[in-house]
């Protein structure tokens, strides 16, 4: 998706859940490796989460 005029398409709350628990073993993982991740990763996390933006956008925000 990019950072256009597209709007999302709306996801379930299955996925959602989905997206939440990637979202927490990812911030684990980085944890263990004695990383914190920053307010703005958190926040594009907070995003992808929601289904604001997709998971392209989410590990590449440049795009």
């Amino acid at each position: 998706m990019s950072k256009g005029t597209e709007t999302p398409a709306p996801i379930t709350d299955a996925e959602r859940r989905k997206r939440q628990e990637a979202v927490n073993f990812a911030r684990a993982n980085v944890g263990l490796e004695g990383f914190k991740p920053s307010e703005e990763a958190e926040q594009r996390a907070a995003r992808f989460v929601a289904g604001e933006i997709d998971l392209a956008e989410y590990v590449d925000p440049a795009r």
